[in-house]
This record gives C-alpha cells, structure tokens and sequence, in this order.
C-alpha cells in the first residue's frame, strides 16, 4: 500500500509514500509550515496497489456471481420441489430444535459456573 496525505483546508497533497509513517510525518511538516502547527480538516488515505485491486475485482465479481446464482438456484422447480417435502420440513424442525438445545445447554452451563 502506498499512503497520501491530503489537506481539505489548502487542498493539498502530498507525495505518495511507501509507510504510513511517512505520510504522517509530512502531514505534521505541512501543519507546522502552512498551519501554524494548527491541525485543519486532513486526512491520511492508504492508496491501493494493482495488486490490491485486481483482488478487489475478482472478488466483487466472484460475489455478484454467487449471489446471481443463488438466486438463480432459489427460483429453481426443484429447490421449491425439495421444500415442500415432508422430509425437508422434518429436517428443518430437527435443526431447529437442536440449535435450540444446543443454545439452552450453553446458557445452562455458562450459569454454573
């Protein structure tokens, strides 16, 4: 990552810099010499590499994919047709219940404690 300091009171920026360290310490060079050592309205941004970016992208698209395709499979003939089932109901209450014991155990034993 590389790290940019702006300035909104002069709109200033400075030059991009490898560590965040740097960018602070010319952030309080710019207060000192432009501001009086006053501390305007700035901020310290971090500036995405190509890396960072790519990473980004595949990423957004992999999740728009996925969400595209469960709903996609939700609306399918057969998902409706597995859900109306009797043994997709009884599976459904089986793991209801068990989240529910489940849940019911941890509090009974978090209070003996």
């Amino acid at each position: 990552m590389r790290y940019v300091h702006y300035c909104a009171a002069c709109d200033a920026r400075s030059e991009e810099r490898a560590t965040e360290y740097q960018a602070i310490a010319d952030r309080d060079q710019h207060r000192r010499r432009a501001h009086d050592g006053l501390r305007p309205a700035d901020r310290i941004e971090e500036i995405p590499g190509p890396l960072a970016i790519v990473a980004r992208a595949l990423l957004g698209a992999l999740w728009s994919a996925a969400r595209a395709g469960g709903r996609h499979l939700a609306a399918s003939d057969t998902v409706r047709e597995i859900r109306r089932s009797a043994y997709w109901q009884q599976a459904v209450r089986l793991l209801v219940i068990g989240v529910g014991v489940i849940v019911v155990l941890s509090f009974a034993l978090h209070g003996l404690r």
